[in-house]
């Protein structure tokens, strides 16, 4: 007898193809609906949805200040060391320089007029070793900085990342300790008017400010 004769005539084959049937419909509705009722896990931990916030501090390491000739450059360097204990256990996440200075700049003469100054350029570039270094011109008052955090994330909600992970992007890992390297340059830029105009214009006197800078966060997950 074939087995669709069976199927038709013998009650035990029917129970044991419609048992077969039941539990195959039935074990993947239920790992479903199981899988709904457990976080998602990574080998970093749980994924979820975490609100990130945090506070910075900063820590001079140097500062000082200096006539630099028109074409000219100074190296600084400064070493964490400066700092003391008041950076010992903290989360250094990156470092910064601040620039200030005033344009000295003096011109005109009884046959000049409308006589205006012009700003000179400054320019700076701070470097951490093995990190990429900033430089580009610097107004007076701006700061350069050199990161090595995912800073975009402090006060946000952050989704489908574990507690751990976000501590992996906010955590120094040691960092910052050592020598940091700042070069300043300046390039004078003439100021006119109109008829026989003399200008005196010789550099600029910069003062610098070069801080560590450290992070304490918080993460709290989102229900």
């Amino acid at each position: 007898m074939s087995f669709i004769d069976d199927l038709k005539t013998d009650q035990r084959t029917q129970i044991l193809i419609g048992g077969i049937v039941f539990f195959a419909i039935a074990f993947p509705v239920y790992f479903s609906i199981a899988a709904d009722g457990v976080e998602p896990f990574s080998a970093d931990g749980p994924i979820g949805t975490y609100e990130v916030s945090g506070e910075y501090s900063y820590h001079v390491i140097a500062s000082d200040s200096q006539y630099i000739d028109d074409g000219s450059t100074i190296e600084i360097i400064a070493n964490s060391d400066a700092a003391g204990d008041e950076i010992k256990g903290k989360n250094l996440v990156g470092v910064r320089a601040t620039l200030t200075y005033t344009d000295d700049e003096t011109g005109g003469s009884l046959t000049c007029t409308n006589y205006q100054t012009a700003d000179d350029q400054v320019s700076a570039s701070l470097e951490y070793p093995e990190m990429i270094p900033t430089n580009g011109q610097v107004l007076s008052g701006e700061s350069i900085a050199v990161e090595w955090h995912v800073s975009d994330i402090i006060g946000t909600t952050v989704s489908n990342m574990s507690e751990s992970g976000i501590e992996m992007l906010l955590d120094g890992d040691g960092w910052g300790e050592g020598e940091h390297y700042l070069d300043i340059s300046v390039t004078v830029v003439e100021g006119s008017g109109t008829g026989n105009c003399q200008t005196s214009d010789d550099g600029e006197e910069v003062s610098w400010v070069i801080e560590l800078i450290s992070l304490e966060y918080t993460i709290t997950p989102i229900e």
